[in-house]
């Protein structure tokens, strides 16, 4: 399996990435149990979703490092949800450790981010930034845009036609390859529409597949499963 977000995309029609919703062992072993292709972790973050506080890099080194000898494929960091400690971070030791790539939002990545080549490079943008604007981002090599456009008091309910027509218009203004994270809560019947409109990857996070081990396999598996018939 290559490492490489590019290569994954290029290679499967539609891709399924775990973000896993505690940066634990156990979790990440489940989600590729059950036919994850990638996986993405955090630190230096409040989250949301899973309503974790997730600390500094050394805090999980030996936990990342025991999760990268599980598997050779694409490994994510979220690096911080906040631009003054992304530009503290040592980018060459967070690839030692095994991460292949990175996932900012557009405010939180620096021109250090964008000349760095020690990682590849994956910008997520939320409901202010338009779909006309989207277009600028080839210019960076990012490898991938993710759609983070669900307003925040839709969190958790089901995918929409609104939701989707909504998705359309960012992919229709980029070349780019798409990844629709699980803001709303997903069904495996969704991905089909995905494929439908161009999309090439779904990241499936806390709203859709829990927080437990017994959960995250579960749903994973499901919609390993649907992936594997487009």
């Amino acid at each position: 399996m290559s490492n490489s977000l590019r290569t994954l995309f290029d290679q499967k029609k539609l891709s399924i990435i775990v973000s896993l919703p505690e940066n634990r062992v156990d979790l990440a072993k489940a989600a590729l149990d059950a036919g994850a292709d990638a996986l993405k972790f955090h630190i230096n973050v409040n989250h949301r979703a899973s309503g974790n506080e997730f600390k500094d890099v050394d805090y999980y080194m030996e936990t990342f490092r025991e999760i990268r000898e599980l598997y050779d494929g694409p490994l994510g960091l979220v690096l911080s949800d906040d631009v003054n400690k992304v530009n503290q971070l040592d980018l060459q030791q967070i690839k030692d450790i095994g991460f292949t790539y990175f996932s900012l939002y557009s405010k939180d990545i620096t021109s250090k981010l964008l000349l760095q080549n020690e990682l590849e490079k994956t910008v997520a943008v939320d409901d202010l930034f338009h779909p006309n604007e989207v277009k600028a981002i080839e210019n960076f090599d990012m490898k991938a845009v993710e759609l983070s456009v669900v307003n925040k008091e839709d969190y958790g309910k089901p995918l929409n036609f609104e939701d989707i027509t909504l998705y359309m218009n960012y992919r229709k203004r980029t070349d780019l390859p798409i990844i629709i994270p699980s803001q709303k809560k997903l069904v495996p019947e969704d991905l089909d529409i995905f494929h439908q409109i161009g999309i090439q990857s779904v990241m499936l996070g806390a709203v859709t597949i829990g927080t437990t081990e017994e959960s995250i396999y579960e749903s994973v598996t499901t919609f390993a499963k649907q992936a594997s018939t487009i």
